[in-house]
C-alpha cells in the first residue's frame, strides 16, 4: 500500500515537474516574442519623433521665411508710398513755391 502510494506520489509529481518544463519553455518563448514586440514598438516611437522633429523644424523655417517675406513686402509699399508722398510733396513746392517740412 505504501509501495502504491509512493509510486502515484511519484509519477503524479513526475507529471508535474515534466509539465512546469514545458511551462517555463512556452513562458520563455512568449517573452522573447513580447520583447521583440516591445523593440519594434520602442523603434516605431523613435521614428515617429524623428519625424515629427523634422516636420515641426520645417514649418518653424516655412513660418520664418513667410515673416521675412511679409515684412520685405510691407517694406517695399512703405517704401513706394513715401516716395508717392516725397513726389506729391516736390509738385506741391513747384507748384506753390512753399517748402513742405517733412
Amino acid at each position: 500500500m505504501i509501495e502504491q502510494i509512493l509510486a502515484f506520489v511519484l509519477g503524479a509529481g513526475s507529471v508535474f515537474l515534466i509539465w512546469g518544463v514545458v511551462l517555463a519553455f512556452r513562458t520563455s518563448r512568449k517573452l522573447k516574442g513580447v520583447q521583440e514586440e516591445l523593440s519594434n514598438i520602442y523603434e516605431q516611437i523613435n521614428q515617429n519623433d524623428e519625424l515629427l522633429n523634422r516636420r515641426i523644424d520645417q514649418e518653424i523655417n516655412r513660418t520664418d521665411e513667410l515673416y521675412r517675406d511679409s515684412i520685405k513686402h510691407t517694406d517695399s509699399r512703405v517704401d513706394k508710398l513715401d516716395s508717392k508722398f516725397n513726389n506729391i510733396r516736390e509738385l506741391i513746392d513747384d507748384i506753390t513755391g512753399l517748402t513742405i517740412k517733412k
